[in-house]
């Protein structure tokens, strides 16, 4: 039992719901340690459902993962009881369906949670089939249990999520090395993944974007890369997510390349820079989530510009969680929340723009960086 999983039980006891089958891969991630893969090779072909976790009120878990990921069950999960769901038979045929729904059985019996149970799934995400077997148990929604749950990193989290960011660092130190005039988006988000999988130890899934020259003055995320060759004078902006043991970095760098920045490059960046420190000022225990939104529009119109997207969001097994730095987000700041402050402006026509996006954690003594590239421009 991991403290995640116990903490989700607390949870479910206050909801008085007897279990929970978890259906989406970041809630399965949080209970049992294990990094559900990207639904796109073979193992989840040859599945018939997805990974799930079932939960019960004193923190058990039983992990159900597809057979293909034993490997990756064996190293990873932290459940208390791993099942095997096999839905393809190299040698003989296999009746995925039959194994996958006896799999559940099996589990929801593992936690307790018989006939006339309440039991919590996520409807968003919970295939149909699965609730179809849930018999005459009663199914409440388990979303506000996952997400109290999760609004509060753990120790174990917060280590994890250095390690994410570690990783992350180094993809942005890769690309301040690797970028310059002549070389193409495409090699140097290659060179930048490369690097990313060395300082994880393996591949790791990523999503963001590298978008270079006037394409950084519009917001069409994810605009990059694209077979383009970098110019000198040229913005660089790079919006990196990279998972790391189920656990995400979320960081953005910008700069010139090849030439000394332009003032009108500084502008923005400066914009940029002022509303992330603003922002950041705001994480601390008796804020609220839309203060740190707040100070980054006060920041930007200091610098004549307006905010085009919010300011940032808490992050974990999910890239992107709640709370998130909106105007109308009133959750209060906690210690041991993690965010991915992230403001930013754009010149449209003009051709360049800026973000400037790290990680922070809320402690007792005030916002902690846990991004340690510096950026690629100087102040």
């Amino acid at each position: 039992m991991t403290e995640e999983s116990s903490r989700l039980g607390n949870e479910l006891r206050d909801s008085r719901a007897d279990a929970a089958i978890l259906s989406r891969a970041e809630d399965v991630c949080y209970a049992t340690g294990f990094e559900v893969p990207p639904p796109i090779d073979a193992g989840a072909a040859f599945a018939y459902g997805p990974a799930l976790a079932v939960v019960a009120q004193d923190g058990t878990s039983v992990l159900l993962a597809p057979g293909a990921y034993v490997a990756r069950v064996e190293e990873m999960s932290c459940a208390d009881e791993n099942v095997l769901v096999e839905g393809f038979g190299h040698f003989e045929p296999v009746d995925g369906r039959a194994r996958f729904l006896e799999a559940i059985a099996q589990a929801l019996a593992t936690v307790g949670a018989r006939d006339g149970a309440k039991v919590a799934v996520d409807p968003s995400s919970l295939p149909a089939e699965v609730r179809s077997e849930l018999g005459d148990r009663e199914v409440v929604d388990v979303r506000p249990a996952t997400r109290s749950a999760r609004l509060i990193k753990t120790p174990r989290e917060i280590e994890l999520l250095r390690a994410a960011a570690a990783v992350c660092d180094a993809g942005h130190e890769e690309l301040m090395r690797v970028a310059a005039p002549g070389r193409n988006e495409l090699d140097v988000m290659g060179d930048v993944l490369t690097r990313v999988g060395v300082a994880a130890g393996q591949p790791v899934p990523w999503a963001g974007e590298l978008v270079t020259g006037p394409r950084t003055g519009a917001l069409r995320y994810p605009g990059g890369p694209i077979d383009r060759d970098l110019a000198s004078g040229d913005t660089v902006l790079m919006d990196l997510s990279i998972r790391v043991r189920g656990y995400w970095a979320d960081c953005t760098n910008v700069f010139a390349v090849g030439e000394e920045p332009t003032a009108e490059q500084l502008r923005f960046f400066r914009a940029a820079h002022d509303a992330f420190e603003s922002a950041v000022a705001e994480l601390r225990p008796g804020r609220v989530a839309s203060d740190a939104h707040a100070a980054a529009v006060d920041a930007f119109a200091r610098h004549g510009f307006e905010p085009r997207h919010y300011t940032g969001h808490q992050i974990g097994v999910a890239v992107n969680e709640d709370p998130r730095l909106v105007p109308y987000d009133r959750t209060p700041i906690e210690v041991g929340m993690v965010f991915s402050v992230e403001p930013g402006c754009y010149g449209g026509d003009l051709g360049t723009g800026a973000r400037a996006e790290k990680i922070v954690l809320v402690t007792d003594g005030g916002p902690e960086i846990l991004s340690r590239f510096e950026w690629g421009m100087k102040i």
